[in-house]
């Protein structure tokens, strides 16, 4: 990106932003050197320790790295950086442990010490019992961090992004200067946010009589609903809403149901009633047959979209729109309001358009 930040957990290849789980907790006091080391990395590896919904940070020096082979970083099963940007990462690497809890994300910075440091980040997700690094790295799960334009940022924040959905995993940090560059002082920065188990709300579906080429108008009020796990919608067989986008979601959802015909377009929007109520909206088709397929039980669909907040995750008093359309085939269409930033009331309404494709 062009001021040196790619958060790529869910902005540039895969849009994912940021995680719905609530006010951060106090800083946590960092751990770093053999007293928090943990037992699997090896002894170039150090470990900052981080806590549920809180930070931690390490301070550091390229000068106690070491250059690294890079090809590791360009095959597939790592997806690092393509080769054609190793001149980002081809001077000292120096490497950092840490761990992501399930349900969670970790943003990670690495901020110089002043303008004429030049840094580059990259964070690998791995098993809970893999404790590989690079460059004898076989896979893992990578996002990088760097400047993409010219090669050359210093004195620019890098940051990057990992996201974990039912599963935990260890994550490598790596602090790398680009090509000729060995020393520099930087900080680096951590921030987990943990999503709190939630016991979802048994949700029933209003039904909503179509008519193609009309109008449907429908008035709500998110207290009517129930709050439910989110772990559904970033599934990869339904894929509404990435994991860092929950906290537009993360309020009482209301339900619906209604149909598409095939050869349809369907124009879904929710318009909070003041000034003061934050929604999302979603909406999804299924088979004609599937009438149960209600959050959080909802293992696959045909196509799902989303109407949310994605740069600042705080929009109150605004619209939110989806569309969907059928070819071939009709559906089974469910429509989620839901409130955004642990929103559970307020009143809306709710507009479903049908029109024939032309």
């Amino acid at each position: 990106m062009k001021n040196g930040t790619n958060m790529n957990g869910m902005t540039t290849s895969n849009k994912w932003s940021r995680l719905a789980l609530g006010a951060l907790a106090a800083t946590a006091c960092t751990m770093v050197g053999a007293e928090a080391r943990t037992a699997g990395w090896p002894t170039n590896v150090t470990s900052v320790a981080v806590k549920e919904n809180s930070s931690a940070s390490a301070r550091g020096d390229l000068s106690k790295g070491a250059k690294m082979e890079l090809a590791w970083a360009n095959t597939s099963q790592v997806a690092c950086f393509p080769a054609t940007e190793n001149a980002n990462f081809q001077g000292n690497h120096v490497l950092y442990g840490s761990s992501l809890p399930a349900r969670s994300e970790l943003t990670i910075k690495v901020i110089p010490t002043n303008k004429t440091v030049d840094v580059s980040l990259y964070a690998i997700q791995l098993g809970t019992t893999n404790f590989a690094t690079p460059p004898g790295l076989s896979s893992g799960i990578c996002e990088a961090g760097y400047d993409q334009v010219s090669d050359n940022n210093p004195g620019v924040t890098e940051t990057v992004k990992v996201v974990s959905t039912t599963n935990p995993y260890n994550v490598l940090i790596g602090v790398a200067g680009p090509k000729g560059v060995t020393a520099g002082s930087y900080k680096l920065e951590l921030t987990l946010k943990t999503a709190s188990t939630v016991t979802s709300a048994a949700l029933t579906a209003t039904v909503l009589t179509a008519v193609t080429g009309g109008l449907i108008e429908a008035t709500g009020d998110l207290a009517t609903g129930g709050v439910v796990a989110l772990e559904w919608a970033a599934n990869s067989s339904v894929a509404c809403f990435p994991a860092t986008e929950n906290v537009n979601f993360n309020g009482n959802h209301v339900i619906y149901s209604t149909g598409i015909p095939s050869n349809t377009d369907m124009t879904i929007t929710a318009t909070p009633s003041d000034s003061k109520t934050d929604l999302s909206v979603y909406a999804y088709e299924v088979s004609t047959t599937d009438a149960t397929s209600i959050p959080p039980n909802v293992g696959s669909c045909v196509s799902c979209q989303a109407g949310y907040d994605a740069k600042k995750d705080s929009n109150p008093g605004v619209a939110e729109s989806v569309k969907l359309n059928a070819i071939k085939n009709p559906y089974n269409v469910f429509i989620g309001v839901a409130g955004a930033n642990g929103t559970k009331t307020g009143k809306y309404t709710l507009k479903v358009e049908l029109k024939p494709r032309s």
